[in-house]
């Protein structure tokens, strides 16, 4: 069967866009005690690309809201397309830690009221929530990040390539790959990177960079032979006495002191407390009425559920917005900026500009503005929450906002257990998204299950995940695909050594694409105790202490590495290679 190579890209860019959409449909609690520990590493990427999607739907209308209430007063420009975009995103965020803020903890004695009976709900659902996520039995691995003191490892190996993909027999590039090892310990002032590519276990190159206080080195046993580094205090005046130029003299920093001080401007338990004391007065402003009794399907099965009308000033909203704004705001790098910028001996010209240009932004007060003035549109938020069992049983929310009628419904339990069924569904104006999972997401059997489906618009995504907590070897199997195109397929173990780590080994990785294997790989993560750094190759030397002759003589001795390195290459690749293969792979 002939793919065209036009069809065989938008397949694969559909096999990869899905795999994200799933972690962002992924969101409550059980789920993320696997796949928060499984994707730490990737967050930043990963869960923002699946946020996007996910949040695509009330971000539009969003957006298309405040632009039309956004308009420019005379003499005033208009808001930038960035700040309206932000602003969108930051507002589909309030509307989400509305719903969250309603799961707080309230301390204090509870009274038979309405509010109180939500409280409760509320409490007995996130409790069951934390139950489940600690059956699975994964490490929180929160202390070794805020003690700085950890080590992370990524591999991937290729095991395998369709031949379809380059027209020609590609067997003998399996157990190709590249490494990637990084460890900090700031208690020692020690950090480290180091870059790998092997073949069939066998290191090929290893690029290593080392921070030791002031003293940064870099070393590669295939290229230098030894680590070469500078001082980066005294790297200034030690430029300046070699070369004469005095305006490198007052070149001088310290990475760890960055560090340091760019911590010292994020203290985590200042910025809980004010998000926990945003989040109380949030509820405190709420107002609760028993509106009536309902009975729900709730994930196939019918729920007789009392309801009660949960309503969220807006005054409250726009306090709320305002007090995540300051949060926001308060973090002032500039000091730091300053700093960093005028020790890289950056011009007083340049730096002036630079932060004058940086102090004249306030990117949170506009989005907070634009923010507030699309809460005077909606007005008050209404929810409708539905308790069945001492549960929360749903969340609803249903109303026309700016001409687009919007409903929302969160389905909770349902199942054997109340954490093992949960659903999601979305409409706007005929704009539809469902999600729907369910499996023994408390592992009362010892072994995490779950099957979800999202479907959006003209796509659907499946999943189905399962993890024997209690297993080593191929305790872990994933599956992801979309109907009719292919799958993503991964069979492996996660396991915790010493219940203070956490190690990812995937045997297989496989893509498969209209019943084609396109792409077999190997995947290994780990995250744990830093236990030491990793030797630098031969003598550390500074080469502000050689002489003129120690530097000329290593940089002869490199140049001529390298070139044995590349020689080795060579002869490495074009004995192990096809020819066709070899020539099509230096040809590009």
């Amino acid at each position: 069967m002939e793919i065209s190579r036009v069809t065989m890209k938008k397949l694969m860019a559909l096999i990869a866009f899905a795999v994200l959409l799933l972690v962002g449909a992924q969101h409550l609690r059980e789920v993320l005690g696997v796949l928060g520990a499984l994707w730490g590493v990737f967050s930043p990427l990963t869960i923002g690309l699946a946020l996007a999607f996910v949040l695509n739907v009330p971000m539009r209308g969003l957006e298309g809201l405040f632009l039309r209430i956004r308009k420019p007063k005379k003499g005033k420009k208009e808001p930038s397309a960035g700040g309206v975009r932000a602003a969108a995103l930051l507002g589909t965020f309030v509307l989400l830690a509305v719903v969250i803020a309603l799961l707080v903890v309230v301390v204090g004695g509870l009274f038979v009221n309405p509010k109180a009976q939500v409280e409760k709900a509320l409490i007995k659902s996130a409790a069951s929530y934390a139950q489940a996520e600690e059956a699975l039995g994964l490490p929180d691995l929160n202390g070794l990040i805020q003690d700085r003191s950890w080590r992370q490892e990524f591999a991937l190996t290729l095991n395998s390539v369709d031949d379809s993909i380059m027209g020609m027999d590609t067997s003998a590039l399996g157990g190709l790959g590249m490494r990637l090892n990084m460890g900090l310990d700031a208690a020692e002032r020690n950090m480290d990177l180091e870059l790998s590519a092997f073949w069939d276990g066998e290191d090929l190159l290893n690029l290593l960079v080392t921070a030791r206080d002031a003293e940064l080195y870099f070393s590669s046993p295939q290229l230098t032979g030894t680590a070469y580094g500078l001082n980066t205090e005294t790297m200034g005046a030690d430029l300046a006495a070699a070369s004469g130029d005095e305006s490198m003299r007052n070149i001088s920093f310290n990475f760890f002191d960055w560090m340091d001080e760019a911590l010292d401007m994020m203290d985590p338990e200042e910025t809980d407390r004010a998000v926990q004391e945003a989040n109380k007065a949030l509820w405190e402003a709420a107002k609760v009425k028993k509106s009536g009794a309902k009975t729900l399907n709730v994930n196939g099965t019918s729920t007789k559920t009392s309801v009660y009308r949960v309503t969220i000033p807006q005054e409250a909203m726009e306090d709320y917005v305002d007090a995540m704004a300051e949060l926001m705001s308060s973090m002032n790098y500039c000091d730091l900026y300053e700093d960093m910028f005028r020790s890289m001996g950056v011009s007083q010209e340049d730096l002036t500009d630079f932060l004058e240009s940086l102090e004249s932004m306030d990117a949170y007060g506009e989005a907070a503005e634009i923010i507030k003035e699309g809460l005077a549109e909606l007005g008050d938020l209404n929810l409708d929450l539905c308790l069945g069992g001492g549960y929360v049983s749903a969340v609803l929310f249903k109303e026309r906002v700016d001409g687009s009628d919007v409903d929302l419904a969160l389905y909770l339990g349902g199942g054997e257990e109340y954490v093992d069924n949960l659903s999601l569904e979305m409409k706007v104006d005929g704009d539809r998204v469902t999600v729907k999972s369910s499996g023994d997401h408390g592992a009362k059997s010892g072994v995490f299950t779950d099957k979800t489906t999202l479907r959006a618009s003209m796509t659907t995504l499946s999943s189905e995940l399962r993890y024997d907590t209690k297993g080593d070897s191929g305790n872990f199997t994933w599956e992801i695909s979309v109907p009719g195109a292919g799958s993503l397929d991964m069979t492996g173990s996660l396991t915790a050594p010493g219940g203070d780590s956490i190690r990812l080994a995937l045997d297989d990785v496989s893509l498969k694409l209209l019943g084609f294997d396109m792409l077999s790989l190997g995947l290994e993560y780990s995250l744990g105790p830093n236990q030491g750094p990793i030797p630098m190759s031969g003598d550390a030397k500074l080469v502000t202490q050689m002489s003129d002759a120690e530097a000329l003589r290593a940089a002869l001795d490199i140049q001529e590495r390298a070139y044995r390195w590349a020689g080795d290459m060579e002869a490495l690749f074009s004995s192990r290679l096809p020819e066709e293969l070899y020539y099509a792979l230096i040809s590009g």
